[in-house]
């Protein structure tokens, strides 16, 4: 991140530092008012999380208040000037901020307080209206979780699910992606994959027309020694899924089936739920084929999801599949 001393957002005309939570908390009329500051800290400064900012020097802590025409402020964090005369957006003419009430927080834990964008009841009188405002809202999640997941994604080591996450986001897209280039293969659709994975075809077309509704969507394959594979390779997960069919693979069967990745882990958020196409034992070795598609499964009660959600019905996400290969060494 770059140094919190001394910014100074053009756009917002002020030192105030948006964290991940802060931006978490606006409801989609706030979030619509800030976008572009936001946009101007994220290029420029990087979207903190409030435990990157406490104790931090750099920067000042200011209470919530209510200015003189009853405006309520939300508690926030500014940055410090360097004091170095003109440097210092004191000296600008332009600085907006609150008397200073400064006091260090205490360090918070936990993840991500995410908000979702209620719809207009009233714009329900009409269709048109009605799905101007789910667009909008779907706008608005694909941009918060795409400032959110990228922000909160990289501390907490979860890099493949951020990666994931920004082949599918609007914001970046699945093309021209250095992730794939470093891991993997990028296909244009079922069809176009290579003449080992002919048996798997149909299984992998019924597996995406259920998700998407359309099997025309293009495919990532992740080979054995992309960061992925090695990390599920050494996952709990599967050395489940191989100890509960390990009978059937020592006798030379293929084996498929599907498993879960548990917990707020990278691979959980990078995948969920995966289907194996095929493990089969190749001298120590199980040979593995993971089947995943990029999508958010509708009626979740999870928050986070719920926003994917509606940024996928309305068109805001990439829709794409996965295939994952990856060496589980037999114990």
């Amino acid at each position: 991140m770059a140094n919190l001393k001394n910014f100074f957002n053009t756009i917002s005309n002020n030192n105030k530092i948006y964290t991940a939570e802060d931006i978490g908390k606006m409801s989609a009329e706030e979030f619509m008012t800030n976008e572009k500051a936001i946009d101007y800290q994220m290029e420029n400064l990087g979207i903190p999380r409030e435990s990157d900012l406490s104790g931090n020097p750099d920067v000042v802590y200011v209470h919530a208040y209510t200015r003189d025409d009853g405006t309520e402020v939300r508690a926030h964090y500014r940055s410090k000037p360097d004091g170095v005369g003109g440097n210092n957006y004191e000296h600008s003419g332009t600085n907006t901020g609150a008397a200073e009430d400064i006091e260090p927080t205490l360090k918070l834990d936990g993840g991500i307080t995410y908000n979702n964008y209620p719809i207009n009841k009233n714009a329900g009188i009409r269709n048109y209206f009605e799905r101007n405002i789910n667009s909008t809202d779907g706008l608005l999640n694909e941009k918060t979780l795409n400032l959110l997941i990228n922000a909160g994604g990289y501390p907490l080591n979860q890099n493949d699910a951020v990666a994931l996450w920004n082949m599918a986001s609007d914001s970046t897209g699945i093309y021209n992606h250095d992730y794939i280039r470093k891991n993997g293969t990028l296909y244009n659709d079922v069809d176009s994959l290579t003449s080992e994975y002919a048996p798997y075809k149909t299984k992998i077309k019924n597996k995406i027309k259920s998700q998407f509704g359309d099997v025309n969507v293009p495919g990532v394959v992740l080979h054995e020694n992309s960061n992925v594979s090695n990390v599920i390779a050494h996952s709990e997960e599967l050395e489940s899924f191989i100890r509960n069919n390990y009978a059937d693979l020592k006798s030379g069967k293929e084996v498929s089936g599907s498993f879960r990745f548990n917990g707020f882990t990278n691979l959980h958020n990078a995948f969920g739920s995966v289907d194996v196409l095929s493990a089969k034992v190749r001298g120590n070795y199980v040979d593995v084929t993971l089947l995943d598609t990029y999508d958010f499964n509708k009626n979740d009660s999870n928050l986070l999801v719920k926003m994917g959600r509606q940024a996928q019905e309305t068109g805001k996400l990439n829709p794409y599949f996965t295939i994952v290969r990856c060496r589980y060494k037999m114990k």
